[in-house]
């Protein structure tokens, strides 16, 4: 039998090699765009393998992914070569020039250099910790991991009650955390998965800043300053999906900013608007598999669309072709890889937004219920919006302890935001405007980008969600700073100022988002140390990666230690509607245990059916009433053996669960 490992590298190698194919029939004109249509197409794909073999075919197991990634790739590899023999050697043309460029002319920019030298380092620190330990950031172990860990035991991609959230939420991103989980059982290496998606958000906003005219070094400024904001690579070792939320629109975006020099260039414009749509519907049907928010980006995005097609098409006097022709590669990748999932829940829950009731459909309540007000952070409850702002933009010059947890509610825009980003954006936007003939597309796009993330967010103050229009905001910023480079001595001083001002702005964040770092382990004295700072520092998190024991001292793992003494393959029942708030510790590290899901019981022996009928040895009871009927029976009953309590793991954010761990006899005279 052929090693997991073996089929993973195969299948993975399978995808790179459609998407590397199919990037090279897009014929992109510059390295950037090279680049975001790779990337692309390649985390793309694993999502719509996911949803066409996973949840279509419903065989989510490693030798039919493996079969369909290679049909992917070549299919991808079948366009590339067309491609090159249409135009011999274009591509490997281009890509050389890139490569040559890629090397020279760093004199003049030694700070933007030490800069990507700085973001290297960052990333590669956190995909370590990311691998090296057990997940422990709190809704990846809430329901970012429980989807895929479920579908992995399922064999296909179904249902995931345990928890609503991943049961109802799109689920792209986190099927690209599934996606060396299904290979290898375990989960350890899904963070390899996510960080390119850091990657694209990055050069997608190098590829805006030149289309906006910006020069190499001051759109790699723009690039890495955003890599660099805390609210961005705190998140690098979790599986929160809010950096590839954005990276998807960006890109989305860069696309359509490339599309009109593209078709001018090529001669061809039908087919270069064709092969640009099959981009942006990869790069919008993953931005909506990510993050339902996404769709306003796919609303503007796809207006933005149609007025470059009608541009192009009446330049070319095309007539309406171009429409009939680009059509289907932009709706269905859309159709397919973003569509699935709300209709998926549409099917299941009658509106394909649950639980949030939106557009006449019913839900739990309105996004501002069912998320936002459990998460508003205590100190800006009773504040207006203006005061929330001012609460959390100020927090990096007021706390200068605590450290960025992935989270990041207060601050995550770190210091640059104020001393930089916003101010100086103004002044760009305002230039732009006042030359807006020069990059009207480019700079309108921009601003739909902006109006698209803070017009509908009901918390602008928190950065994690407004990351794409900061993005938007860092380039009008570091494009005011490359207009004054063009003006007199006084301006160029002023300019390199301001980039001084946006590097030192953006190292200080890294600087003070590494004293410690959000991991902590089940000692009191660590407890402590989290509740006051956030974290463990740096050096005790690396050695913690090397510790032989790392699995079983990274709280919340610590809180579950209990569970290590059942044996693989231990079946944990949790009732639908359940309170637990973390499950996927249930599974264990190694995923070793399997979780099932039942129906509230009404009394003890309906329990026992139930668990029977899922195979299930073990129940999980916890603090939600969905228990009351038989919580204080399975004590005294003779099916049932007590095991342990596990309850209590997170009083600082909600009650103890109160958790009680029972066995499910098969003989009741074995009990003990």
């Amino acid at each position: 039998m052929v090693p997991a490992a073996a089929l993973l590298l195969t299948a993975t190698f399978g995808v790179l090699a459609g998407a590397f194919g199919l990037t090279v029939w897009t014929r992109p004109t510059r390295a950037s765009d090279a680049i975001i249509a790779f990337w692309v197409f390649t985390l793309g794909a694993i999502m719509l393998l996911t949803v066409v073999v996973g949840a279509i075919i419903r065989l989510y197991q490693p030798v039919p992914l493996t079969l369909g990634a290679w049909v992917f790739g070549g299919l991808g590899m079948f366009a590339g070569l067309r491609e090159a023999r249409r135009h011999p050697h274009m591509f490997r043309r281009r890509a050389l020039l890139w490569l040559r460029r890629a090397f020279t002319g760093w004199g003049p920019h030694g700070i933007v250099f030490a800069l990507m030298l700085l973001t290297a380092f960052v990333y590669g620190l956190r995909a370590w910790l990311g691998v090296r330990l057990p997940a422990s950031d709190w809704d990846g172990l809430m329901y970012h991991l429980v989807a895929p860990s479920a579908w992995v035991q399922a064999g296909e991609v179904g249902r995931a009650t345990e928890v609503i959230w991943a049961d109802a939420y799109p689920m792209g991103v986190e099927s690209l955390a599934g996606w060396p989980m299904v290979f290898l059982g375990f989960p350890d290496y899904g963070i390899l998965y996510l960080l390119p998606g850091y990657l694209l958000a990055g050069v997608a906003l190098v590829a805006l800043a030149r289309r906006l005219g910006l020069k190499r070094a001051p759109a790699l400024l723009v690039g890495t300053a955003f890599l660099l904001t805390p609210s961005v690579f705190a998140q690098a070792n979790t599986y929160y999906v809010d950096v590839q939320s954005a990276a998807f629109g960006l890109a989305a975006l860069a696309v359509l900013a490339s599309m009109r020099g593209a078709a001018e260039l090529s001669g061809r414009p039908t087919e270069t608007v064709t092969r640009s749509m099959l981009v942006l519907g990869f790069a919008l049907g993953a931005a909506t598999a990510t993050k339902s928010s996404n769709l306003a980006v796919m609303g503007v995005a796809g207006c933005a669309a149609i007025v470059a097609v009608a541009y192009l098409s009446g330049r070319h006097r095309l007539g309406l072709w171009p429409y009939f022709r680009a059509a289907p590669a932009l709706i269905v990748p859309i159709a397919v890889i973003g569509g699935y999932w709300y209709l998926r829940t549409w099917l299941h829950y009658d509106n394909p937004f649950y639980p949030v009731t939106m557009l006449g459909f019913e839900g739990l309540g309105s996004v501002e219920d069912v998320v936002m007000n459990t998460n508003v952070p205590l100190e800006l409850r009773a504040m207006s919006l203006p005061e929330q702002l001012w609460a959390s933009w100020s927090q990096p010059f007021t706390d200068l302890v605590t450290t960025q947890v992935y989270d990041v509610r207060l601050g995550g825009l770190g210091i640059a935001w104020m001393t930089f980003v916003l101010p100086v954006s103004v002044l760009g936007i305002l230039l732009w405007i006042k030359n807006s003939w020069r990059k009207a597309g480019v700079g309108s796009l921009l601003l739909l980008g902006i109006a698209a993330t803070y017009g509908p967010s009901l918390a602008p103050w928190w950065g994690r969600y407004v990351l794409l229009g900061y993005g938007c905001l860092l380039i009008f910023a570091v494009y005011f700073t490359a207009r004054l480079a063009e003006g007199r001595s006084f301006a160029r001083v002023s300019s390199a100022g301001l980039r001084f001002v946006l590097a030192a702005s953006v190292a200080l964040a890294v600087f003070t988002g590494h004293r410690h770092v959000p991991i902590t382990t089940g000692d009191p004295a660590d407890k402590e140390m989290f509740d006051r700072t956030g974290g463990l520092p740096l050096e005790r998190a690396l050695a913690l990666t090397v510790a032989p024991d790392r699995a079983k001292r990274v709280w919340p793992w610590t809180e579950f230690g209990a569970l290590d003494s059942l044996p693989n393959g231990t079946v944990i029942a949790v009732a639908r509607g359940n309170l637990q708030s973390l499950l996927q510790p249930l599974r264990g590290t190694w995923m070793q245990r399997d979780l099932v899901v039942v129906e509230p019981p009404p009394d003890v022996p309906t329990l026992i059916r139930e668990l029977r009928e899922v195979h299930a040895d073990h129940v999980l009871l916890d603090r939600s009433e969905v228990w009351d009927a038989v919580r204080d029976k399975l004590a005294d009953d003779p099916s049932f053996t007590f095991v342990t309590d596990l309850g209590g793991v997170a009083p600082r954010y909600n009650p103890p669960p109160n958790g009680k761990l029972f066995r499910l006899e098969a003989d009741p005279d074995t009990r003990r």
